[in-house]
């Protein structure tokens, strides 16, 4: 049995030095839309997530373009989300001389200190957020991928954490998540993995981009980066990462936040709801302050849904048992059937200020995440699916041969992807057992694979070449 390490007052006090003298960047991601007009002129926005109560400023950003050029960005607005970060906004257009990939890059200033799985001193390590977009005059790609949702999260050790930035792509093309090594700045220029990086123990990804900690055994920062692939038949549309800071503290001040009605909703398997068009769903929450707060909780909605303005929500809170109930509803039309799932997320805030000064710190957001199917649309299969509807991939890992056992359907496809979201190949499958050498092409890495039947997505997984 693993023994947990939970940080007593003592420690917490030690560490206050360190959470005193953090820089401010808290997370940043990069998103941008493209000119129908003219597929060479990208509109894009910068978002950093920065601490409230640091000195340190961004009036500028400097963004490098990924053809060579740079573009001094003033910022456009600060907006306060609550009492302890701001969320900042810089807007910049730039025109593509030549149609290619390029990778538009962000580099800030250093990361905080004694982050707990970048090796020390990681305030020496600069702050990389980046997006590689396609310039393509034949490519019906307008938009990348957003946040609805927010990268700012705090977790309480010993206790589970879930969060998920409800990402979304306003062309609804499909959007695939990974964890990777945050990036920083080589000698030569280029974006390389920060070495000795560690994913965090315990932290996983799934299909829907939820971030899931069981259990955190160690107060303090940790840096997690997402990537996010946009992807339509099977061809990459562009990708971004989201970089950005967890901190672990010892006290939860989070409200009660349940979604009291999903017992009553139209579930698939995988706990996701479904609603066909024309049907009106409600959401029912109920929401209660911590015994620990001063104040009530403040709920906020964070989708697409409201975001894009793509239907009329109704959101009623009315006081509840020493609590609100709060109910959302809507009635979802037939424009918005497509195959993957909308994100809600449902989220209740303590209203209070954390005290840096004197290491008064705590958790204090808590939330509800939905994943709603509109229409027949079902998940698709995960890789332990895939093989009870009789795919096997093996040997996994690869070295020079492979085999895919494929059941009796038609017009059968696997594709595969780079850890970079590139396509590095596409190879047909027929029904039984096919054998396949593994193309030079292939270099021991990580790979992401999907399998079509009929240019459908049946379900994905992880392929690694050694």
């Amino acid at each position: 049995m693993k023994t947990k390490l939970l940080i007593s007052v003592l420690s917490l006090l030690l560490l206050l030095p360190i959470l005193v003298q953090a820089t401010h960047i808290k997370g940043a991601y990069i998103s941008y839309t493209v000119d129908p007009q003219n597929p060479r002129n990208f509109n894009f926005t910068l978002t950093v997530y920065t601490n409230h109560s640091s000195p340190a400023e961004d009036p500028e950003a400097v963004m490098h373009m990924g053809d060579g050029n740079t573009v001094i960005v003033p910022r456009n607005t600060v907006a306060k989300y609550d009492k302890d970060y701001d969320i900042e906004h810089f807007h910049w257009t730039y025109t593509y001389n030549i149609p290619n990939h390029y990778t538009v890059v962000w580099a800030g200033e250093n990361r905080n200190n004694s982050i707990l799985n970048i090796p020390a001193p990681s305030d020496q390590v600069g702050f990389y957020t980046y997006t590689t977009v396609n310039v393509n005059p034949l490519s019906s790609n307008r938009h990348g991928i957003n946040l609805a949702g927010l990268p700012l999260l705090e977790g309480v050790v010993g206790k589970p954490l879930r969060h998920n930035f409800a990402a979304y792509d306003a062309d609804g093309d499909r959007i695939i998540y990974q964890l990777v090594a945050p990036k920083k700045e080589d000698a030569a220029g280029k974006l390389v993995d920060i070495a000795g990086y560690t994913l965090p123990e315990g932290l996983t990804l799934d299909e829907y981009g939820e971030l899931i900690w069981d259990a955190p055994a160690v107060v303090g920062r940790y840096t997690i980066a997402i990537q996010t692939i946009e992807y339509r038949d099977g061809v990459v549309q562009g990708l971004g990462v989201a970089d950005f800071e967890v901190t672990i503290v010892d006290k939860d001040k989070k409200p009660h936040l349940e979604l009291l009605n999903k017992n009553q909703l139209s579930q698939n398997d995988d706990g996701s709801v479904k609603v066909m068009p024309g049907q009106p769903l409600k959401l029912e929450y109920f929401m209660r302050r911590h015994p620990d707060s001063n104040a009530p909780a403040l709920p906020k909605l964070y989708s697409e849904l409201d975001t894009l303005d793509l239907l009329p929500i109704s959101i009623a809170i009315r006081d509840s048992a020493d609590g609100h109930a709060i109910t959302i509803s809507f009635t979802p039309g037939e424009e918005l059937v497509r195959e993957q799932p909308y994100i809600v997320a449902m989220s209740a805030m303590a209203p209070e200020k954390a005290n840096w000064s004197n290491g008064d710190l705590f958790a204090g957001t808590n939330w509800e995440f939905t994943y709603l199917y509109i229409g027949d649309a079902e998940p698709t299969a995960s890789e332990d699916e895939l093989k009870g509807a009789g795919f096997i991939l093996y040997p996994n890992p690869v070295a020079d041969q492979f085999a895919v056992e494929a059941p009796d359907m038609p017009g059968m496809f696997l594709h595969l992807l780079d850890a970079g979201g590139k396509k590095a190949g596409v190879l047909r499958l027929k029904p039984g057992k096919n054998t396949f050498t593994r193309p030079a092409s292939l270099s021991a890495g990580l790979y992401f694979y999907t399998i079509y039947s009929r240019y459908k997505p049946v379900g994905s997984g992880k392929l690694v070449v050694r």
